[in-house]
Formats: C-alpha cells, structure tokens, sequence
C-alpha cells in the first residue's frame, strides 16, 4: 500500500472536523461564553468550598451530570432562574460576577 492509499484509508476512518462551525459559534457567541466562564470558575471555587463534586451539585439541582459538566466548562447559557438555584445551593452571588 502506498503512503498515498495509506493517507486516504486513515482520513477515510476519520470523521470530518467541525473546527470551522466550533469558531464561528464562539466568534457569534463570545460576549455570553465569557461571562459563562466567569460564573464556572465561581461554581467551581464553592464546589471546593463546600467540599462537593460536580455530582453532588447535579443531585442537588435536580440536573444532569452532563448540564453540570457544560457548567463548569463554560460551555452553558445561563439563565436568571438556573443563576438563583445556583446560588441558593452553593450559597453564592453570581449576578455580581458579569462585572468582574
């Protein structure tokens, strides 16, 4: 087998890369994926406050492990009302964040 027929077999059991469609959503969406990160440190930093895991929040807000995941990545939208049940269970403020 040639490199050539090598390349085209490795490329061929590779899915395409959606590298272009990941940077135009976070071109179109920069300003609320900062704040995002931002409010994912905060969970973060009070999850080790609280000596919790990314499951104990999960339980406690009745969400998936995997909305709790794109939380703390800074990967979700937030809305006001997910904001309050945040802070009521971690005991936190996050609507101070947006101005850091």
């Amino acid at each position: 087998m040639s490199t050539e027929e090598k390349l085209i077999d490795l490329a061929a059991k590779n899915p395409p890369s959606n590298w272009k469609e990941k940077v135009v959503f976070r071109k179109e969406n920069k300003e609320w994926l900062k704040s995002s990160r931002k409010i994912a440190l905060c969970i973060l930093d009070a999850l080790d406050d609280k000596g919790w895991n990314q499951n104990d929040l999960a339980n406690t807000l009745s969400l998936t492990p995997q909305q709790v995941g794109q939380m703390v990545k800074g990967e979700f939208d937030f809305n006001l009302s997910t904001i309050s049940q945040l802070e009521r269970a971690l005991d936190i403020d996050l609507h101070a964040v947006r101005d850091l």
